[in-house]
Parts: C-alpha cells; structure tokens; sequence
C-alpha cells in the first residue's frame, strides 16, 4: 500500500509514545485515523494535532483493548457505517518490571490482557471484515526486541510479546494461504521515549506499585529509555514506509540484530543462556 491518503488508520494505545507518533504520521500523510486508547481524555490535543497536520477526519474511541466485545462492537459500528480500516495498528502495550514469580495473578492477566490479548482481539474483530471488504490492507502488530532477547526482569512483559512475534508470522501464513489482499508487519522496537514506564497508572485492582529493587530497576531503564531512546516519530515513520514496501520485519533498532544473532548461535549449540545488559541491548 503505497497511496495513504483519504484511506483509513485505527491505532490502539495512541494517547502517547508510539501510537501517539502513528496517529501523526497517518495524518501527515493525509489519512483518516480512529485512534483508540484506554486514556481517551488524553487525545484531545491529538486532534487537533492531527487536523493541522493533514488528517481529513479524527475520532477518538474510550477501549480497553483487553474488552473482546467491545473490540467487536467498534468493528462492526466503523463497517456498518462503510468506515473500513485500511491499516489496523494493534499497538497498546503495558510493561511492569520484576522477577517472574513476583507478578501477581493480577498483574500476569494484565500484561498478557493488553499485549497479547488485545493484539489477538484485534485481529478477530477487523480480519474478517477485512477480507469480506476484499480492497488491500494492512495489520502492524507492536511486538518488542524484548521478545527476542530475554532479560532479568521483563519476563511477563517480554514472554508477551514472544507470543506476538508467533501470532504475527501466523497471521501472515495465514493470510498468505488465502491469498488475501492484506499485508502484515511486525514491528520491533528496542528503547523508545514513552510512556510505557507509568502504565501501572491504569492497572487495576491488584496490580501493585512497584517499590524497592524493582522501583529502582523501572526507574534506572525509564531514565535510560529518555535519554537514549528512539524518538516515537522516527519508529512511526519507519512503520509506514514498510506499509509502503510490504514489509514484515519492522526493525528500529538494526544495531539489536547481532544480538539476535548471537543468540541463535548459542541456542544452536547448546549453551546455558546469560545476559549482559549492555551488550545484549547494544548501549556500549
């Protein structure tokens, strides 16, 4: 899909950081957007961001991506209503940082509710009507490097987004078998300036604050991620030029990729795994 202009984004999680940055780039490119998020107060400003950027129209939709039916009912008011969606963006994403058996039940249904689920719900509620509408698509599923790359930590988080990476490349099988009109691409960012660090502040019941080592831990990454992150507009721009050349792998990050690299080569010969932050996420 090369031609962008008056077709139709949906973006999850696009009050801040990334989905934020996609919601400006669609409208710089001249597209409709239906940005979606949790914090639905926070796209006000979005709106009219977008409108002077270009945007044609701009709706905000209050979703809880983690709610199947209420995924469902958005999809099908936009169809019913002949607002197909052109480029879907499963993009929300939370992350809490502990060791593994420190999440709570709570805390473990949130992140897999949000990153795998919500992905998983979007895609049951817009493929279908997708290929029922039969003109050319595209689906941009927000994974991590952290998916590909285990780190103390970011168990939850990153075995959520390993689930992604799955579902993804059998989303493109999938569709490929059935020669559908749709693209699909994974996108893969390493440290990006967001908000994803105070995602807490939407958790719920039973997700507790951090505190103690783990605090310090959130902290020192967050602080890491800011200073030398990847700004949320380049990643949004790279997204859509690999809409633009359907590409699948989304890779803001290509210093990261001899990591995954290095780590296909010790499974591959057995070795015990190991972890070294500054090498494994290339911040030498």
């Amino acid at each position: 899909m090369q031609d962008f202009a008056r077709k139709r984004a949906l973006i999850t999680g696009a009050a801040s950081g990334i989905g934020r940055a996609l919601a400006l780039e669609a409208a710089h490119r001249g597209m409709h957007i239906v940005a979606c998020d949790v914090a639905a107060a926070e796209l006000g400003t979005l709106a009219k961001e977008c409108a002077a950027a270009g945007a044609p129209s701009f709706e905000t939709v209050a979703l809880d991506v983690r709610d199947s039916a209420a995924v469902e009912k958005l999809a099908a008011t936009l169809y019913a209503a002949d607002r197909g969606i052109d480029v879907l963006f499963n993009n929300a994403g939370v992350l809490q940082l502990r060791a593994v058996w420190e999440h709570s039940t709570a805390e473990f249904d949130w992140l897999i509710g949000v990153n795998l689920l919500g992905v998983a719900n979007g895609l049951r509620a817009f493929v279908p009507r997708m290929l029922a509408r039969g003109t050319p698509a595209h689906i941009v599923n927000t994974g991590s490097v952290g998916g590909f790359l285990p780190a103390p930590s970011f168990g939850a988080y990153g075995a959520s987004k390993a689930a992604i990476q799955v579902l993804t490349e059998a989303l493109h099988h999938d569709l490929r078998a059935r020669q559908a009109n749709i693209g699909v691409s994974l996108l893969c960012p390493g440290a990006v300036q967001s908000k994803i660090f105070d995602a807490e502040r939407f958790a719920g019941a039973g997700v507790e604050p951090l505190v103690g080592a783990a605090s310090n831990m959130r902290d020192a990454v967050r602080d890491g991620a800011a200073a030398r992150g990847l700004d949320p507009r380049a990643v949004a721009t790279m997204s859509f030029d690999a809409v633009a050349a359907n590409r699948f792998w989304i890779f803001p990050h290509p210093e990261m990729l001899s990591g995954l690299a290095d780590r296909g080569a010790s499974i591959a010969v057995g070795e015990t795994p190991h972890f070294e932050f500054a090498k494994t996420w290339r911040i030498e």
